[in-house]
């Protein structure tokens, strides 16, 4: 049969296992169960999914399993399915069930399996030498298990868009539009190979959109498509980076940027962030010679400030010293519900040092992954060439499908129908934290984003609320979750967009009483 359990998922669970603040235990258990497969009983593939994690290591013994009711709800199968799994795993040896408490990992199930040795192509071992460096970059081990699991709307989860609320009927009909709009000759070009930059009329519209909304004046040759900004952020650190090369990056702040950095076999080097964004000064002395600089200047994430003016322009004069590269993550800067935006660094430039990213991730949907990257002109034509060794070109219906859905309006009329959504939640978040949580925390309205940081009452603690709330079925993370050296484990992330009015309510009485468990009164 498949392989029941992705291995993309060992990271979370071992994070679940180990109480570190992961998602909900239940919100990883996607389980491939091939329906098709006649001979083999979903119970019987339900077990021996199980049975892989355990044997894996993936889950501590000692661990507690979701009850057979939530179990088949998110399998899609009937309870008496998993009964029959646990049955059979309780008759093996690997589960315990207690009356009343639960169904937990035996603490004396089989042991984790040793880990695989690695196996060389034999040519590559008769290269002596170089050879013995074609391996698995051991740096890849070390990408965070934030990157690496299926993320689903679960209040209050951080920097996600409200899916049920997108147009779908609008979305459906552009995909006709699309079609119908081809002629025969079009259609031999569009349905053929694509250009390793993007399409162009994306590229032309998103240098609108930018002009438009973030001030920046570009054409559709500076533009470049890419599978979301996170490849953005990898090609570059391949392309730009050579081993050794140092990387100031926020701290608290974005894992892909650390994890793309080792990768890429540079030195990922912590810089603080406070209410006024990076510490530049800081930045500067501790890595006066870096060679890529990370920032999302517009709205922090996770700590949500934004970069004062003075910090932004001694960052440019940081990069004219060291000649740095600046990323600049504009990740999440359509939704601004009151202020004025500052310029983006990348309009402050007058050296061509600053990469600008966008994502369509948070003002469409996760799953439609494109992003987009404004380069120095002379950047363009090498980062398409590394681009071209990834993956060739961006799936080109998708882009074809956004590029017509911003000619027609559709993007901008979503834009300010969510703006006003996303305001109207906040506020009653907002007003769910008045009146469930003032005993515990106090929040301030957020000017831009998806999430509001509350700040917790002294003898709080952030990590150890997010791990008590995981077990309640509810996410919250703390800036400390992001930290590399730098620690805030006084605040705690709590997103709104992807929430309705009773969602938020009903999380908020559970996260009181998560809390009073805590810190009773």
């Amino acid at each position: 049969m498949a392989e029941p359990w992705s291995p993309a998922r060992s990271a979370v669970l071992a994070a679940e296992a180990a109480d570190t603040g992961g998602a909900p235990l239940l919100d990883t258990l996607s389980m491939a169960l091939d329906r098709d497969q006649g001979d083999t009983p979903l119970y019987t593939q339900i077990c021996e999914g199980l049975i892989t994690v355990i044997e894996r290591g993936w889950i501590e013994h000692g661990a507690r399993l979701p009850s057979t009711r939530k179990l088949a709800e998110e399998l899609g199968v009937s309870r008496n399915t998993v009964v029959l799994a646990f049955e059979q795993l309780a008759a093996e040896g690997y589960i315990d069930t207690q009356v009343g408490a639960g169904t937990f990992v035996a603490h004396d199930a089989a042991p984790k399996a040793p880990a695989r040795p690695l196996r060389m192509n034999p040519a590559l071992a008769a290269a002596g030498d170089i050879g013995q460096e074609a391996r698995i970059h051991a740096n890849l081990a070390d990408v965070p298990a934030t990157l690496r699991h299926m993320r689903r709307p679960v209040a209050f989860r951080a920097n996600f868009p409200a899916i049920d609320q997108f147009p779908l009927a609008q979305w459906a009909r552009t995909v006709g539009d699309v079609f119908r709009s081809m002629s025969g000759e079009q259609a031999n070009h569009l349905l053929g190979e694509g250009d390793p930059q993007g399409l162009h009329a994306l590229r032309e519209e998103i240098a609108i959109h930018v002009a438009r909304t973030r001030g920046i004046v570009c054409t559709a040759s500076e533009v470049v498509i890419f599978a979301g900004a996170q490849q953005a952020v990898d090609i570059c650190a391949r392309l730009l980076l050579m081993e050794g090369d140092r990387v100031a990056c926020e701290d608290p702040g974005y894992d892909g940027i650390y994890a793309s950095a080792t990768a890429a076999g540079a030195k990922p080097v912590p810089v603080p962030v406070d209410e006024d964004g990076m510490d530049v000064a800081l930045g500067r002395s501790l890595v006066p010679d870096a060679r890529m600089i990370y920032a999302s200047p517009s709205k922090q994430f996770p700590l949500g400030s934004t970069m004062a003016l003075q910090r932004r322009m001694d960052l440019l004069d940081w990069t004219r010293s060291s000649g740095a590269w600046i990323l600049e993550d504009d990740y999440d800067c359509e939704f601004r519900y009151s202020g004025h935006a500052l310029p983006p660094i990348f309009s402050l430039d007058t050296s061509g040092s600053v990469i600008y990213l966008g994502t369509f991730s948070k003002a469409l949907f996760p799953a439609l992954r494109l992003g987009y990257a404004i380069l120095p002109k002379e950047l363009v034509e090498p980062v398409v060439a590394a681009r071209t060794v990834l993956d060739r070109y961006a799936p080109i219906l998708p882009q074809l499908q956004v590029a017509r859905f911003m000619q027609a309006g559709h993007f901008a009329k979503h834009l300010r129908r969510m703006r006003k959504l996303y305001a109207d939640r906040q506020q009653i978040l907002l007003g769910a934290i008045e009146t469930e949580l003032a005993s515990f925390m106090t929040a301030r309205p957020t000017e831009t984003g998806l999430e509001v940081v509350a700040t917790l009452h002294p003898g709080l603690d952030g990590p150890q609320i997010g791990r008590a709330a995981a077990r309640a079925g509810i996410e919250l993370m703390a800036p400390s979750d992001f930290a590399r050296a730098y620690r805030r484990d006084d605040k705690i992330i709590l997103g709104f967009s992807a929430f309705s009015g009773a969602q938020i309510s009903r999380g908020a009485r559970t996260l009181r009483r998560v809390l009073e468990e805590l810190d009773p009164p």
